[in-house]
């Protein structure tokens, strides 16, 4: 089997500065593989980086870990069978020296790099990868731990010598894009032995990453150390031997006004969650502003026909051609964000551009809401059907630093249609249940993750999660979900990718708005902040000029 190359994604920088100087044009460059220029002979080696992010850490059991943060946690801690190279998009060898992969694309052999070991000491070896993908597929129910849902159905797993095979009961055409993807992370049997409490703290996760989990204070700081001896980064990150620096100190600061004041207080190196507003005064005062765009699903707004009125397409499609992508970005954002093509992005396989179908058209869909019967008006201006108000609820994303503004321009924008899209607050202890409400008509969306496929069909099979809440299912959307799994010729995917592009766009089904955009504020001191292509940031080759 070919490994399938994607355009290269793009990771943005701006380092606007007071001076203009030799130093300042250095750094405002970038260099390849979307990292910071270096300035010279400076040492590399030491020193502690203090990162603020915006949200904490909640649970980074492998199958189970359903936040941003989390996984990027998980990504420095662990390594992957598989690495996925930011920039292009190639699959290479990681823990996996090589693999290949049979004609019909059922059974995988790995051949395992030798000599890795955990933090424990315990080996990485072909036997510990054979249990860990047995409990990736299979999870553990008798301790509450759920398979990978983003597994294929594996027939077998065994491992002799230095080789691990894989048998699949049916070709799944992302598998090694899903082994690339942090929830495969590789990790020891004190992990797997663990009880679902103790894999839920992070200090219970045993990776064979560049950093180890010195401690942690739930809910305010975690201190990642350097792992000594750690060896067996891929070619594509940059360097090889132990991280540069000795530790990594995470504190979440929810407030932006907080997080934002200690950053420019000096007191932090990089923070991720920066309001577009933030972006240019920060570039200002000299600090670097990056825009880390992942490979996978764009943001975007799932329509739930569990609602009346979304039962109709053309209620759906007026509100897709009711919203203008271009004025939220001129509106609200920086040169940093883009406008969703598709419901995934450029760089993710079988990208078709949707942008024709997504354009702006307020005449198009108030015709759309007219043949529909939503022909009257109340007094409040809004459209209304045999007595009842176009009246939708959608939970303001509390994952999304910049969603209430958007979430009141999409409201506006709406309501020039007549159509009373009431905003709803939920804190993080209630979103998940905010999102489930049966009243609820809209939940924004948008995940990077190299195997995209795998989550959007997890989300949006009528006969799975069923995400757009399909009354009564939707058997052209079934069939394409699973053609495109199973087919193993990535010119025909390819094609039925589109396809499927072209069906959920055409019935409305979501509304793809932005695409992800993760911004960070980053010191100039710091240099060589990377990426994963999940947009996680890696602290492997970063360094800082001060120890």
């Amino acid at each position: 089997m070919t490994i399938q190359n994607h355009p290269a994604r793009r990771t943005r920088r701006t380092a606007l500065w007071l001076a203009v100087t030799p130093l300042a044009l250095t750094l405002a460059a970038c260099s390849p593989a979307g990292q910071t220029a270096s300035t010279g002979p400076v040492e590399k080696q030491g020193g502690t980086l203090t990162y603020l992010d915006a949200e904490a850490s909640r649970s980074t059991q492998l199958q189970g870990a359903g936040t941003w943060q989390d996984s990027a946690y998980v990504e420095n801690v662990t390594d992957r069978l598989i690495w996925k190279d930011p920039e292009t998009g190639e699959l290479a060898p990681y823990i996996a020296e090589s693999w290949e992969v049979s004609e019909d694309g059922l059974t995988y052999e790995f051949t395992i790099r030798p000599g890795v070991t955990y933090s424990d000491g315990t080996p990485l070896d072909a036997a510990s990868v054979q249990r860990n993908l047995q409990w990736q597929a299979e999870g553990d129910e008798a301790k509450g731990i759920q398979a990978n849902n983003q597994f294929p159905a594996v027939e077998s797993v065994t491992a002799e010598g230095d080789t691990v095979t894989v048998v699949l009961e049916h070709p799944y055409a992302e598998f090694l894009d899903v082994l690339s993807g942090w929830s495969a992370s590789l990790v020891a049997d004190a992990t797997i032995e663990a009880s679902l409490e103790e894999q839920q703290q992070i200090t219970g996760l045993i990776g064979s990453g560049p950093f180890v989990v010195e401690s942690e204070t739930y809910g305010e700081e975690i201190v990642f150390a350097q792992r000594e001896g750690y060896d067996w980064a891929p070619e594509g990150v940059g360097h090889e031997g132990e991280a540069y620096l000795d530790k990594v100190v995470v504190r979440a600061v929810t407030d932006d006004t907080v997080r934002i004041g200690t950053f420019r207080s000096g007191q932090a190196d990089a923070i991720r969650y920066i309001q577009p507003s933030d972006e240019t005064q920060l570039a200002e005062q000299g600090a670097q502003i990056i825009s880390a765009q992942g490979l996978g699903a764009t943001n975007q707004w799932v329509l739930k026909q569990q609602i009346p009125a979304l039962q109709d397409v053309r209620v759906r499609q007026a509100i897709q051609n009711g919203i203008d992508r271009e004025r939220i970005i001129e509106d609200l954002y920086t040169e940093n964000w883009d406008v969703a093509q598709s419901i995934v992005t450029q760089d993710a396989f079988g990208f078709k551009d949707q942008s024709e179908k997504l354009q702006y058209d307020p005449d198009h869909a108030n015709a759309l809401l007219d043949e529909a019967g939503y022909t009257e008006r109340d007094a409040e201006g809004y459209r209304v059907k045999d007595g009842q108000q176009l009246h939708l609820v959608t939970v303001i994303d509390v994952y999304d630093s910049t969603a209430r503004p958007l979430y009141q321009l999409v409201q506006a924008q709406l309501k020039e249609l007549g159509i009373n899209l009431e905003l709803r607050d939920a804190d993080y202890s209630q979103v998940s249940a905010a999102y489930a409400a049966e009243d609820v008509a809209a939940t924004r969306s948008g995940w990077p993750y190299p195997a995209p496929w795998a989550t959007l069909r997890t989300s949006w099979d009528p006969e799975g999660t069923n995400g757009f809440a399909l009354p009564s299912g939707d058997p052209a959307l079934e069939e394409l979900f699973e053609a495109q799994a199973t087919e193993t010729d990535a010119a025909a995917r390819e094609e039925i990718l589109g396809e499927l592009q072209d069906h959920v766009i055409d019935e409305a089904y979501t509304v793809p708005l932005i695409k992800d955009s993760q911004i960070f504020a980053v010191q100039p001191t710091v240099h060589d902040f990377g990426f994963s292509a999940e947009a996680r940031p890696l602290f492997y080759g970063a360094w800082t000029e001060e120890k």
